[in-house]
């Protein structure tokens, strides 16, 4: 088996609020004279994975995503290798 690095981006959906990313954007605007167009925040997250191939690896990355990491509801993702 070999090991598989992965990044998994996890943003709120569009349609949604991000509260945070609205207050970051107008205190960036406002007090710091930035001339910010968008801000939204997300997370990231580092994951390897021992795997027979790499789009096994995939898949299980996908899984951990499905059922723990993300909310479907209210977040989209994003796996990477790396």
């Amino acid at each position: 088996m070999s090991v598989y690095k992965f990044m998994i981006d996890v943003q709120y959906k569009s349609n949604l609020r991000d509260p945070r990313g609205e207050t970051i954007k107008r205190v960036l605007k406002e007090e710091h004279g930035v001339p910010v167009k968008e801000l939204r925040i997300g997370k990231s997250i580092y994951v390897e994975v021992e795997a027979a191939s790499s789009d096994e690896a995939k898949e299980l990355v996908k899984k951990m995503c499905e059922d723990l990491l993300v909310n479907p509801v209210v977040e989209t993702y994003e796996v990477r290798s790396l």
